[in-house]
């Protein structure tokens, strides 16, 4: 109930205000333009609440950061070209944290936390990737559920090897491919590369996560 009084109340409250504005222009030759921004604005205010009903609203603050982050990146870039040295690592310092908490916010959506993350960003003025991220690597854990207590168990070991058969029809084992076997990533990994790959716009074969668990 609260919701839709909330509603009704900004969609009055805007109404008033576009009309004081309305009347404030006159006959302005600009007023035709300011009509079409306030009934935008208006549209925004009436389906808001829809949005919030299939969570569009949290697409829409995740699509509106990545667009902040890339505009973070040429302002960055602008800003590095013109710096000596010595400015240009304090910038580097303050843009490597300012991932890692991103970073740390992607992860905590999957209900998991950041050990530490590797970042290695291009500072060669000349190349046209100047200030972009050219390789990540994340170590992630579990975030555990304070309303539930957690009991460590030891258990032994399980290692279940990958055995072939070779020519004669016996039973061999193969080390190479369990190797394999134990590097392939979860899906949670995969999912959180993906995740990383869009939001920076960066290859996912530049991203390593590793997902340690508790």
């Amino acid at each position: 109930m609260n919701e839709i009084y909330e509603w009704v109340r900004n969609i009055v409250i805007y109404l008033i205000l576009n009309t004081i504005i309305m009347n404030l222009l006159g006959n302005s030759s600009y007023k035709k333009y300011v009509s079409i921004i306030s009934g935008m604005i208006l549209l925004l205010i009436v389906v808001s609440p829809f949005l919030k009903l299939i969570n569009m609203d949290e697409i829409l603050d995740y699509y509106l950061n990545t667009n902040i982050y890339q505009t973070d990146v040429s302002d960055f870039q602008n800003e590095l070209r013109i710096m000596e040295d010595k400015q240009k690592e304090a910038v580097f310092a303050g843009f490597t944290e300012r991932i890692k908490d991103q970073v740390a916010d992607i992860l905590q959506d999957d209900n998991l936390y950041l050990y530490d993350v590797d970042v290695v960003i291009n500072q060669d003025t000349e190349s046209g990737s100047f200030g972009e991220i050219i390789s990540l690597t994340v170590n992630a854990g579990y975030l555990e559920d304070e309303a539930i207590p957690v009991q460590m168990i030891d258990i032994d070991k399980i290692v279940i090897s990958n055995i072939k058969k070779d020519k004669s029809g016996d039973y061999i084992n193969d080390e190479y491919g369990e190797k394999a076997m134990q590097n392939l990533p979860s899906p949670q990994e995969i999912h959180i590369k993906k995740r990383l790959s869009d939001f920076y716009n960066m290859k996912q074969d530049n991203i390593n996560i590793s997902i340690k668990e508790g």
